[in-house]
């Protein structure tokens, strides 16, 4: 382009307020030239995560940085019109606290465990919440006054995964995460593989054990009956009343045989798992994430080694595993950079 043209381009986005001029450079010879910054301030976008207990949101600014993040408690399985006027309530006061004009909002990214119509904006069904059929991208546009988009949790937590959107880390990774259930996200040449009804990476059916335990979907041996939250708490002891995750961790750090036990079980068949992923899809990485995983450095060591155990060591060398280090910040910053990547074509 010429310099006239380059010019009028940068003077049009200064005035509709995307990037703003810097202090000129010294240099040795010729006119200084002129630094070009992006306004953080230009448009945001917000990421939400809905969980059973909690719904999770956060605004994202235009240099993709999280610049508010907040959790509210809540109890809304079964509860679908009481999550989108908790939805509702949210969004606004966040606005409010951090003076966001409605005009300046670009767009709202939610990400649901379940299955997703993501073009559509519709909960197909979640597992987790028992919610099925709901449009919630109808419910929730024009609100706003902006675009909602919706899919997955872990199809939004990956772009977070990865870095930057304008210069990520990676082009074909994988996210593997576990929590009330288990999933994973695929990304393949940069973009989100979804399979023809956006149901790629729905991991937790694949077959683990063929004569293990019944499923619910009505097949043996799932991944899920091995490795989710769910299924890990019924494996402790009844008379402990073992309530959560938190609490088998620290009898695995007790030294709790039981414990350790179930740990073991879960390495084991997580490392089945991602083998499979990795011999079908050669990514450059295999992200894992989940409250099992993060900060418990003695999984973390135990999962590698399984992994050196388990998969293919023709394609070991090749792809590296990872640790999630976007703890609750995951999927909302995911969601939030979704919307801003989507909705601006980036």
């Amino acid at each position: 382009m010429s310099p006239t043209t380059i010019t009028r381009i940068v003077q049009e986005l200064e005035a509709e307020g995307f990037i703003l001029e810097g202090v000129s450079e010294e240099t040795a010879i010729g006119r200084r030239p002129t630094l070009i910054h992006m306004r953080e301030d230009a448009l945001y976008t917000i990421g939400i995560e809905i969980d059973c207990f909690t719904i999770r949101i956060g605004i994202l600014d235009f240099l993709g940085k999280l610049i508010a993040f907040q959790e509210v408690k809540c109890s809304i399985k079964h509860q679908y019109e009481e999550a989108i006027y908790l939805l509702k309530r949210s969004i606004e006061n966040i606005m409010t606290e951090y003076q966001i004009a409605q005009d300046k909002l670009l767009g709202i990214g939610i990400g649901i465990p379940g299955v997703i119509n993501n073009e559509e904006g519709i909960i197909v069904s979640s597992e987790q919440l028992k919610w099925e059929n709901c449009h919630i991208r109808e419910d929730l546009n024009g609100v706003f006054g902006c675009e909602v988009i919706v899919d997955n949790e872990l199809k939004m937590q990956i772009i977070a995964e990865i870095g930057d959107i304008y210069t990520p880390q990676y082009s074909n990774c994988i996210l593997v995460g576990i929590g009330t259930g288990i999933g994973a996200s695929i990304l393949l040449n940069g973009e989100v593989y979804r399979g023809i009804q956006n149901k790629a990476g729905e991991i937790s059916h694949i077959t683990i054990n063929p004569f293990g335990e019944m499923c619910h979907c009505g097949k043996r041996g799932c991944l899920s009956m091995y490795v989710s939250e769910v299924t890990l708490l019924k494996r402790t002891p009844k008379n402990l009343n073992i309530q959560s995750i938190e609490e088998i961790l620290q009898c695995v750090d007790q030294g709790e045989q039981w414990a350790i036990d179930i740990q073991q079980d879960v390495a084991t068949f997580l490392a089945i798992a991602i083998n499979n992923l990795v011999c079908l899809y050669e990514p450059e990485a295999v992200i894992v994430s989940g409250e099992i995983i993060e900060h418990n450095v003695t999984f973390q060591k135990l999962l590698s080694e399984k992994c050196k155990q388990y998969i293919w060591k023709e394609l070991q060398p090749y792809f590296d595993l990872q640790f999630s280090n976007q703890l609750k910040e995951g999927v909302v910053k995911g969601a939030a950079l979704q919307a801003q990547k989507q909705l601006l074509s980036v």
